[in-house]
């Protein structure tokens, strides 16, 4: 498989000060330094006993031409990433060492990012998120410790832009194989006023991928405003996603691929009465997920620095399928099949269905650092995360519905709710006895909870308000 890529981009500014303002004047080196706090109690550094990489914004921009972050990660060691339309654009994944994904913490300005429930990051929800990163880290094997998700196989720790001290407006265009292409148009005011400032960035990617039919659309935006001065920096920034990918989940064997060709495609699968093969426009997963974080960086000393982050996501989408040969017994209440006398379980149609999510998560970071500019290297931290998430599933339509059964509009077959509750403390120290021997010391506690409802508890009780439509079916 070959891909190609060719990218334009264009970029103005002007000086940050006006001719009436003497740029001695203004010392911005603090706050500049703070707008990198948040990361720093849970990254590693030369000093730290743990395996690393670090990528700068000028690293990341130099491989960012629409894939997703796991292909800009690949080129790091241990790094091995899967992608189902084939192409690095869409849904995508990565292993570090070979360990499974929900086994990797992934945090934002030290903000946990995992998906509360699998533990992994769906990285299709934030299409072009690297144009919007400063920098970042990926420790190796079980890492320091962090917020959210257990790093026991990696840790990927982002920081996003800094705001600039100077306006800029630019505009980057890509294209390449497969129809992809990314545009991303990016400003910042530069420091209003020596203490404001506000930046971000608009971004659309879109491919048809190289397998047939995984095509990718992918909208997103990230905007940032923050007030800076010598000893504080307080910052609200926000970004969504909103994907549409076309199903390419199922993968293929190499007989399919000698029968069908290498970029066959089974997903939405589907054959006419005259038994010729039709695929189903609808296979599609639909997501929209919006983040908001207030981070608040303080100087209380030359050696004490305090950050405190507050978050919340929203998510809320679906995908559709079409499934063939189904048992209509899996789509309708609790026992109603026993006393319907349409022979149990043995009915099978075609039919469409939805499975659907509506998700909140929200959590609180803090970290206390010390630092006595010699030796010691002290950092007292925690967070404190909730997520409350419902999963439902409708059916569409269905094929074959027996006379006398019929099944309401946009039926909803199965609903439950989960809810996590995820709380951690932690302290690190890093002790230099002499120039080259430190000793380093990180201890960690964390507590999960875990509430799901029954899925069986919903089928029943949707059962108590079918008994004139069971009669009706029975007679």
């Amino acid at each position: 498989m070959t891909a190609l890529v060719c990218a334009v981009s264009m970029e103005a500014s002007k000086p940050l000060v006006s001719p009436e303002i003497d740029p001695s004047e203004l010392d911005t080196l603090k706050s500049v330094e703070l707008q990198g706090v948040q990361v720093t109690s849970t990254r590693a550094s030369k000093k730290t006993p743990v395996a690393y990489t670090n990528m700068s914004k000028e690293e990341l921009k130099a491989v960012n031409f629409g894939r997703d972050i796991p292909y800009l990660l690949s080129l790091t060691p241990s790094i091995t990433m899967t992608s189902d339309a084939g192409n690095g654009i869409g849904y995508t994944s990565l292993r570090v060492r070979g360990t499974d994904p929900s086994r990797i913490n992934i945090t934002a300005n030290g903000i946990p990012v995992n998906d509360a429930e699998s533990a992994q990051l769906y990285w299709v929800n934030m299409g072009d998120f690297a144009s919007s990163v400063q920098s970042m880290q990926i420790q190796r094997g079980v890492g320091t410790s962090t917020n959210g998700a257990g790093a026991f196989g990696a840790t990927i720790n982002m920081q996003t832009e800094n705001i600039g001290m100077k306006p800029y407006f630019g505009l980057d265009l890509s294209g390449g194989s497969y129809y992809s292409h990314k545009e991303t148009l990016r400003f910042g005011t530069g420091l209003l006023k020596d203490h404001w400032g506000i930046q971000g960035r608009l971004s659309n990617i879109g491919s048809k991928g190289y397998l047939d039919r995984a095509s990718t659309k992918l909208n997103s935006y990230f905007i940032q405003g923050g007030y800076f001065s010598d000893n504080t920096v307080v910052k609200f920034i926000t970004w969504n996603g909103i994907e549409e990918t076309y199903h390419a989940w199922n993968y293929t064997s190499k007989y399919e691929q000698s029968l069908y060709g290498r970029t066959y495609n089974s997903c939405g699968e589907y054959y006419d009465e005259q038994g010729n093969v039709h695929y189903y426009d609808g296979q599609t997963d639909n997501y929209h997920q919006q983040n908001y974080q207030l981070l608040w960086n303080q100087r209380l000393s030359r050696n004490l620095n305090l950050n405190v982050a507050g978050h919340y996501t929203k998510g809320k989408g679906y995908y559709e399928e079409y499934k063939t040969g189904r048992k209509l017994i899996e789509y309708l209440p609790n026992g109603y099949w026993f006393d319907s006398g349409f022979g149990g379980d043995k009915l099978k149609s075609d039919l469409i269905r939805q499975k659907k999510m509506d998700n909140d998560f929200f959590a609180v970071v803090a970290s206390l650092m010390y630092n006595n500019q010699d030796n010691i290297e002290a950092i007292l931290g925690g967070g404190w995360n909730k997520y409350d998430g419902d999963h439902f599933g409708l059916v569409k339509w269905v094929k074959n519905v027996p006379q006398g059964l019929e099944l309401l509009p946009d039926y909803e077959y199965y609903r439950n709710n989960a809810k996590k509750t995820d709380w951690n403390i932690y302290g690190k120290v890093n002790y230099e006895f002499v120039k080259g021997l430190n000793g380093f010391l990180d201890l960690q506690y964390r507590h999960i909870g875990y509430r799901m409802q029954d899925p069986r508890r919903v089928q029943l009780l949707q059962s108590e308000v079918w008994p004139e439509l069971r009669h009706h079916a029975s007679s």
